[in-house]
């Protein structure tokens, strides 16, 4: 839900990516709907910053968008409590507008960066891609999936 884009907040987490997965939650129930994917960004975890450069993790991290990052965790939080959704968050790296690929994804639940496995970039096409091909996979629900590509 990373894409609906919200103001900064700077001293607390960005209250409205658990407010979305609550409501989305609320209304698949009613609907008897069970399968969801959210797309959320690799550093959610705070505790993953520490693969970041120096730079990236005291600027870009800390003060750009560390509360942006943080409000995606209590999504994540909140969906690990729920049991009548099959959800899978997508973490890729930073996205570019490339095409499609046709390199390997490479992914890894319950951690919140790649690095220095694979690069800090994929193209939206390459997570669109994925998320096509999880849709239906029992293998990646209930699941934090970080993605990234390998050359």
């Amino acid at each position: 839900m990373s894409c609906l884009g919200f103001s900064l907040a700077w001293s607390e987490p960005v209250p409205y990516f658990r407010e979305i997965a609550e409501s989305i939650s609320e209304s698949m129930k009613e609907f008897g709907k069970r399968r969801v994917i959210f797309m959320h960004s690799w550093y959610t975890n705070q505790d993953s910053w520490s693969n970041a450069s120096f730079i990236m993790r005291n600027t870009f991290l800390r003060f750009v968008i560390g509360q942006v990052l943080a409000g995606m965790r209590l999504s994540e939080e909140y969906l690990e409590t729920t049991n009548h959704l099959d959800y899978t968050c997508i973490l890729p790296p930073g996205l570019t507008n490339d095409p499609v690929s046709d390199k390997l994804i490479y992914t890894k639940d319950d951690v919140w960066c790649l690095k220095p496995d694979c690069p800090a970039s994929i193209s939206r096409a390459d997570v669109a891609r994925y998320m096509l091909d999880v849709i239906e996979d029992p293998s990646s629900y209930r699941k934090i999936r970080s993605i990234g590509v390998k050359d």
